[in-house]
């Protein structure tokens, strides 16, 4: 039988079931809530998925507030950042494991096997290299006819990159295991990783998954002016590293222009919430300031302009709702992915971007009364902003992945190796 034609029949045969789907993701907000997008929606589709993470103290809290079924294992490669150049390497070889990495890595050898997914879904961070690397031991095998050869079906794996420059983990995956690649923003993956890819399926940019209550907001940019309401700023500055953003905005809300009557929403994160509450205070400035910000969609629907960082998330909300912003890539971030992320809306003309370095209380002042001198102007940074396809982020990426579980990857028995 011919290998096309076997395809199309393993693919009707798949459309009668319920496709079993793993997903890897853990370490940070930017990996997880991005896999909760996708798991609702698998899940929607009446497919059984399940979140493999490493059991963080901040996946735990993320997901314990969804009706998703997950599992933690511990990662051989979660502390590879803090490893010598030596130990990286030892990590790669199972032989180097010490006698409890070596169980850990037993059972999930075994987990994996036991589910034998249709697929497995790699949303970044070294877990993903973990679960990725033991689908070798899941496979099925298909006659070609009586007396004649079995073909190997393995599962479908892919990997989704967030950011606009890839991570080391996906950089790997995406040369060594996966055959699909997805990219959250264009251009993740250079022309070295797709050069030496071992696996050449398939390599899309189909955005990032945005939460729903997110996509709902039908965000349209409210002309204001002194008879009307006041310009409204939203400020956060991500997971980590805000607070030269946090000292900031204080200062420049003190120099802007009085009359524009600016008000401000700032979350601060937990550590600078008192510090950035007594700087607005002792300068007589009035300003809703909170840790965090519990119901993002509310806090979208009612901003003008976003003053934050520029993580992938970030960036592809902002997309998905049309909001203009000034972004202030974090200058620490893992070969400089943030600037690339905000470069992205920026090209467009949906963004003002300041380095961190740059920025000062007088800079930021200025480049908030030029958006808000003409509503012109924001009007058009919100329409240059939108951009459909994180809109459809999170349909389109499960029809991309029930479409390659349907065309399976097949192997002739002879070159398959355990």
């Amino acid at each position: 039988m011919k290998i096309q034609e076997q395809r199309q029949i393993l693919g009707q045969m798949h459309k009668k079931e319920k496709y079993r789907i793993l997903i890897g993701a853990g370490g940070t907000g930017g990996h997880v809530f991005p896999a909760i997008a996708l798991a609702k929606k698998f899940q929607d589709d009446g497919h059984r998925v399940i979140i493999v993470g490493t059991g963080n103290e901040l996946e735990r809290k993320i997901f314990n507030k969804h009706r998703i079924e997950t599992i933690f294992f511990d990662s051989t490669f979660t502390q590879l950042k803090q490893k010598s150049l030596f130990g990286k390497i030892k990590a790669f070889f199972p032989f180097t494991m010490s006698k409890k990495e070596l169980e850990e890595d037993e059972r999930l050898k075994n987990f994996v096997v036991e589910i034998n997914p249709h697929l497995i879904l790699g949303m970044g961070g070294y877990a993903s290299i973990d679960l990725m690397k033991k689908s070798r031991y899941c496979y099925e095998l298909v006659s070609n006819g009586p007396f004649m050869p079995k073909d190997v079906i393995e599962p479908y794996l892919a990997i989704h990159e967030q950011n606009a420059k890839s991570g080391r983990a996906n950089r790997y995956i995406a040369m060594f295991l996966a055959r699909g690649v997805i990219e959250g923003l264009p251009g993740a993956f250079d022309w070295k990783t797709k050069l030496f890819r071992l696996s050449s399926d398939d390599h899309v940019f189909m955005g990032n998954p945005i939460r729903d209550e997110i996509i709902n907001i039908y965000k349209e940019v409210r002309p204001f002016s002194e008879f009307s309401k006041n310009p409204r700023i939203l400020v956060f500055g991500g997971s980590q590293g805000a607070r030269k953003i946090n000292q900031t905005i204080p200062k420049m809300l003190e120099k802007v222009d009085k009359e524009m009557n600016i008000e401000i929403i700032h979350q601060t994160g937990e550590s600078d919430y008192q510090d950035v509450l007594t700087s607005y205070q002792q300068r007589g400035l009035s300003a809703n300031v909170m840790p965090f910000i519990n119901d993002m969609a509310d806090a979208y629907e009612w901003a003008d302009l976003v003053i934050g960082r520029s993580g992938a998330m970030t960036v592809s909300e902002l997309s998905a709702i049309g909001m203009p912003s000034i972004l202030i890539p974090y200058p620490h971030a893992i070969d400089n992915h943030q600037w690339f992320n905000a470069k992205f809306i920026a090209d467009k003309g949906g963004a003002e971007v300041i380095l961190d370095k740059d920025l000062e209380p007088e800079m930021l002042a200025i480049c908030i009364e030029k958006i808000f001198s003409d509503k012109d102007i924001l009007v058009k940074m919100s329409k240059a902003t939108f951009d459909q396809i994180f809109v459809d982020a999170t349909k389109n990426i499960t029809q991309f992945c029930y479409k390659m579980i349907q065309q399976p990857p097949l192997k002739d028995l002879k070159d398959f190796s355990m």
